[in-house]
């Protein structure tokens, strides 16, 4: 290499590393700054599994005010309304042996929760984020873990797509 080139490549970096911070970027995800408060609806259960809208709904509560920095509110005094309907619940085999005549010796489950959810702009009448078909998931062992256990795990699946489709928003 040159010592030509060496000055040359030393000068552009001199000059040009004022400028390094100076660079940002705006336009970028997250909900609109009039956004403060949140209504979270009661939650619609279509499933057959009971109890289930009221976990969802504690998971909602919880995510709104921790992970999206919103305050509750009621209905009336909201600038967000998040609305969320239980489609199916599900509790099947995924890993198994089957035993010749008597069925089969399962040892691992899966717990699937898929739910419609949508999140509305109230100033503007406008439905900022939405999906019709998330699912969510949770393992487990039979014997060593319980149904309710990934459940849970399942729901703070859900929870945390709603969150991260809250938070793309351009």
């Amino acid at each position: 290499m040159s010592c030509r080139f060496r000055v040359g490549a030393m000068a552009a970096i001199v000059m040009l590393t004022p400028l390094a911070g100076c660079y940002s970027f705006s336009g970028g995800g997250g909900l609109p700054s009039h956004m403060r408060t949140v209504y979270v609806a009661p939650i619609e259960n279509e499933s057959t599994q009971f109890g289930i809208a009221e976990s969802l709904m504690d998971e909602l509560l919880t995510a709104s005010r921790q992970r999206l920095g919103l305050r509750l509110a009621s209905e009336g005094e909201a600038d967000a309304v998040i609305s969320a309907q239980i489609r199916r619940y599900a509790d099947e085999a995924v890993n198994f042996d089957a035993v010749g005549g008597v069925g089969a010796d399962v040892f691992q489950r899966r717990v699937t929760v898929s739910v419609s959810v949508e999140i509305l702009d109230v100033a503007e009448n406008l439905i900022i984020w939405g999906n019709q078909s998330l699912t969510g998931t949770g393992e487990y062992e039979p014997g060593n873990e319980t149904e309710d256990q990934a459940l849970i795990v399942a729901l703070e699946n859900l929870v945390q797509q709603i969150v991260d489709g809250a938070q793309s928003q351009w």
